[in-house]
């Protein structure tokens, strides 16, 4: 047979073909060339560029022409090989087509035959009906923990019920060659599909683990939490994320920039569940240099999330213990400014403090590092204390401690008074302490209060 036509494949490769041959399969060609092969003496030259699968794709679908239009050879590694250089042709694909039915009864190694070979033609099959079938049965097949693993199985063995949750496992490694694209198809359709929602979880972290110590590129990594974000976002607002990983993301999103909206929709699902939280979770380096040692704007934020969220008793006493350790640790930094810690220490409602004594060592941690604190700011820290919820003995430390207020310390000595009375102690028994009870015609009684560190009468009026 005549090879009038040379066939430049996206200059990879030259093939010498029949021109009528293959004009009789390809609309294309036809088009180009007329419905009948003109005469020439020559051979005519034709390059394309862009071909699906470069110089295979096109030698294969060559020798489709050359076989009369039958196929004897389409395998799960080239059915999407050929049907793409089928349609860049415009030839009928029938053929491929009567495989592609059978897409649902292939076999696991066989679907990531088929999965492998999409991703290389991913910008010809962007939108194919086709890539979305060979989804839906990887899907399926995750779902009925049905899954054969090549890493796990050779293609003679056979899958028992012991094997399964074995060979089920190995799926997520099986799907590590994933790009960021296709990985996100992937994903939409497990949503889309009712995937448990475990499953989906277990694949998120299993893939963003193995990318992130990968050689990808920082964009490509920001679009992988991008990603991650959406999907978890879709599953029950991020309840059903284990928490420590979402905390990875949230950090993840500063480190790769990915912008203020994403790392939104993270501190909203993380704020959400900060009764979960542990100190280390909360203990963010500062974004900004020569700053605070964490980021407290980022704890203030959640914190706001959480209350506005939450109104459970227990889960607002869970972080309110955790806020006392968070104070404490925060406390000590010189470059803590006032107004944060202030913030800080009034973010919460007073129930949820079982005690104040550990709110209170936090107080008095930060009066000692920032000496220059004036007498009405420490009042307004202050403010945060209860003295019924302080022990007797923070209130004796507290009513000798000079870098709290006078009246501070006043009020300190005079609950823990109110305390022994109540306990039928006599009042005696303090010899640092002398009190004067005075009962005015207005019914109120004068308490004078001798503070013994400063020898000072203090009176307070109760009625």
């Amino acid at each position: 047979m005549l090879s009038d036509l040379q066939v430049d494949v996206n200059g990879q490769q030259t093939f010498s073909v029949s021109l009528d041959l293959l004009a009789s399969f390809s609309g294309k060609l036809r088009k180009m060339f007329g419905k009948s092969a003109p005469l020439h003496t020559g051979k005519l030259k034709l390059i394309l560029h862009d071909f699906p699968g470069g110089a295979e794709g096109f030698e294969l679908i060559v020798r489709f022409c050359y076989n009369g239009g039958r196929i004897s050879y389409i395998t799960p590694s080239n059915a999407l090989l050929l049907h793409s250089a089928a349609m860049f042709l415009e030839i009928n694909e029938d053929e491929t087509k009567k495989f592609f039915e059978n897409i649902p009864f292939l076999s696991w190694p066989q679907l990531l035959d088929c999965l492998k070979q999409s991703q290389e033609l991913q910008p010809f099959f962007n939108s194919s009906y086709l890539v979305q079938e060979i989804l839906n049965a990887v899907v399926d097949m995750i779902s009925m923990a049905n899954v054969t693993s090549p890493r796990a199985f050779s293609s003679s063995d056979s899958c028992t019920t012991d094997d399964l949750s074995t060979s089920f496992h190995n799926w997520l490694h099986d799907l590590e060659f994933l790009t960021v694209d296709l990985f996100e198809k992937v994903l939409s359709t497990m949503i889309a599909r009712n995937l448990d929602h475990g499953t989906i979880c277990s694949f998120l972290i299993h893939f963003q683990r193995a990318k992130s110590s990968g050689h990808l590129s920082s964009q490509k990594k920001c679009r992988i939490i991008k990603v991650v974000i959406t999907s978890v976002s879709s599953i029950d607002g991020g309840f059903k994320y284990p928490f420590r990983r979402l905390c990875d993301v949230l950090q993840k999103c500063s480190s790769l920039k990915a912008g203020k909206s994403w790392a939104k929709k993270v501190e909203k699902m993380v704020g959400r569940r900060l009764d979960e939280a542990t100190l280390d979770d909360l203990l963010v380096p500062c974004p900004k240099k020569n700053t605070c040692a964490y980021d407290v704007d980022l704890v203030l934020r959640l914190l706001k999330i959480f209350c506005r969220k939450s109104s459970c008793v227990d889960r607002l006493k869970k972080v309110g213990f955790l806020m006392d350790l968070y104070l404490a640790e925060v406390a000590p930094d010189p470059h803590l400014r006032f107004c944060k810690f202030l913030a800080l220490a009034l973010a919460l409602p007073a129930s949820a403090r079982g005690s104040c004594d550990r709110v209170c060592e936090a107080i008095d941690m930060f009066f000692k590092v920032h000496g220059f604190v004036c007498e009405e700011e420490k009042m307004r820290i202050c403010s945060v204390l209860n003295y019924e919820k302080l022990s007797s003995e923070l209130l004796v430390k507290l009513a000798e401690n000079i870098d709290f207020p006078d009246c501070v310390a006043a009020d300190a000595l005079v609950i823990n008074l109110q305390s022994k009375l109540k306990s039928s102690l006599s009042a005696n028994e303090d010899e640092e302490i002398s009190v004067k009870l005075k009962k005015n015609p207005a019914n109120v009684v004068r308490i004078d209060v001798l503070c013994p560190r400063s020898g000072k009468s203090l009176p307070i009026l109760c009625s």
